[in-house]
């Protein structure tokens, strides 16, 4: 800190700096359920998921991955996080709908009947 002229300044105001997150993302108070249900339907199809903070700190940051090439999606610390882990599980569940599709359009080749 700098006096100036008996009052005091901090260095960062002074450089331009501000605090532009008044809102700190915090994993640990994140919804359970929504979390569990995301990271299960997930797994279910053989995707994954990649929990963390955006390079500044103001966002949530949640790695996709078994949707084409992996991504990652960003959460600001106000948003609901309820409603975007409920998008990534929505996401995954249109993913196994999608693999269970396939599955039954494929057909198997006929099979020798041995007696």
């Amino acid at each position: 800190m700098d006096k100036d002229n008996g009052t005091i300044r901090k260095r960062g105001k002074s450089r331009g700096l501000s605090h532009r997150h008044t809102i700190i993302p915090d994993w640990t108070g994140a919804n359970t359920d929504a979390l569990v249900r995301a990271i299960e339907r997930a797994a279910f199809t053989g995707g994954a998921l990649r929990f963390g903070y955006s390079r500044d700190g103001g966002a949530y940051a949640i790695g996709i991955y078994g949707d084409g090439e992996p991504y990652t999606v960003y959460s600001p610390a106000g948003d609901d996080l309820v409603d975007w882990l409920t998008d990534i599980a929505d996401l995954f569940d249109v993913i196994a709908d999608d693999q269970a599709s396939a599955r039954r359009g494929k057909k198997t080749p006929p099979q020798d009947d041995v007696t």
